[in-house]
C-alpha cells in the first residue's frame, strides 16, 4: 500500500466515527443531556487522554512564535465549534446538520486553499465538486425543500454553516502546524487549550439549568466522542494534512453525510427514499473526480 492510499484509508476510518458522531449527539440529547456538557464531557474525556501523554512523554512545547495560531486553532475548532454544531444537531437533526457542514466545508476549504496555500484546483476538481454538492444535497433533502418552513431547522442549518466556515479555517491553518510539530501532540494542545475554552459555557449552563445529566446514554457519548472522534479522529486528520493537500483531505468531507444517514436510519429509524440514495451515490463519484491527482 503506497503512502498516500495509506492517508486515505485513515480518512476513511475518520470520516465513518465522524459521521456517527451526528447520531451519538441526538441520542445523548434525547436522554436529557445538553449540547454544551455533551461538548464539556467529550473534551474533559480526550484532554485527559492528552494531558497523560503530555505529562509523562514531555514532548516539544509549543514555540512562542506559534502560540497565537494554537490558540486561534483550539477557540475556532473546540471553543465556539461545537456550540453551533451540537446545538445545530438539536434544532436541526444529525442528518440536515451534517449534510450543510460537509456540503460548504469542502467548498470553504477549497477556496482558502487556493487564496491562502496557493493549491490549484483543476477542472476535474471543480467538475467533482459540483457532482458532490449536488448528491450531498440530494441525501439530505430527498429531493424537496419542506425543511425550510421549519424555524428550528433554519436556524440549526445557519449554526452548520458556521461549522462550515470555521472547520474549512481549522484545516487551511492547522496544515501550518502539521508540517512543524508531530500531529498527536499539536492536537494534544489544541484540546487541551480547547476544553479550557469550553469551561465557562459549561458552568453557566449548569447554574441556568441548575443540575447535570449523567444517564448511562450521556456517558457512552462522551466516552465514544472523547476517545473515537477527538482522539482519534483529530490525529487522524492531521496525520492525513501532512501527506495530502487540505483540498483533497477536505474533500472527503462529503462521505460524512452518507454515513450520518445510514447511522440515523440504523440507530434513529429515519430512512431515506431513492432520490437520497441517487445522491449518495453522486457523492461518491464527485469526491473520486475530486481526489484524483
Amino acid at each position: 500500500m503506497n503512502p498516500s492510499t495509506k492517508l486515505y484509508v485513515i480518512l476513511a476510518l475518520t470520516i465513518l466515527i465522524w459521521g456517527n458522531s451526528f447520531v451519538v449527539v441526538q441520542l445523548a440529547i434525547n436522554d436529557g443531556a445538553t449540547p454544551i456538557m455533551i461538548a464539556m464531557g467529550r473534551f474533559l474525556v480526550a484532554s485527559t487522554i492528552f494531558g497523560g501523554y503530555i505529562l509523562f512523554r514531555r514532548p516539544k512545547g509549543i514555540d512562542r512564535a506559534d502560540l497565537r495560531l494554537f490558540l486561534a486553532l483550539a477557540f475556532v475548532s473546540i471553543g465556539v465549534y461545537y456550540f453551533f454544531q451540537y446545538y445545530g444537531i438539536h434544532l436541526a437533526g444529525p442528518s440536515i446538520t451534517s449534510i450543510l457542514i460537509t456540503l460548504l466545508c469542502p467548498i470553504m476549504i477549497f477556496m482558502l486553499s487556493y487564496f491562502r496555500l496557493g493549491e490549484r484546483i483543476s477542472a476535474e476538481q471543480k467538475l467533482g465538486l459540483g457532482i458532490s454538492a449536488a448528491g450531498s444535497y440530494l441525501v439530505i433533502t430527498d429531493g424537496t425543500t419542506e425543511f425550510i418552513s421549519d424555524w428550528e431547522s433554519v436556524l440549526g442549518g445557519a449554526f452548520a454553516v458556521i461549522c462550515a466556515a470555521l472547520w474549512a479555517y481549522y484545516t487551511v491553518e492547522g496544515k501550518k502546524v502539521v508540517k512543524k510539530y508531530d500531529p498527536f501532540v499539536s492536537t494534544a494542545y489544541i484540546a487541551l487549550m480547547g476544553t479550557a475554552m469550553l469551561v465557562p459555557s459549561a458552568v453557566a449552563e449548569v447554574q441556568l439549568s441548575g443540575s447535570v445529566s449523567m444517564t448511562l446514554g450521556y456517558v457512552a457519548a462522551v466516552l465514544y466522542l472523547g476517545i473515537l472522534c477527538t482522539v482519534i479522529g483529530y490525529v487522524y486528520w492531521f496525520r492525513a494534512l501532512t501527506g495530502l493537500t487540505a483540498s483533497s483531505t477536505g474533500a472527503t468531507l462529503f462521505f460524512e453525510p452518507v454515513v450520518t444517514v445510514v447511522f440515523a436510519w440504523i440507530i434513529l429509524g429515519q430512512g431515506i427514499g431513492w432520490v437520497a440514495a441517487a445522491g449518495g451515490v453522486l457523492v461518491l463519484v464527485g469526491v473520486a473526480l475530486v481526489s484524483r491527482r
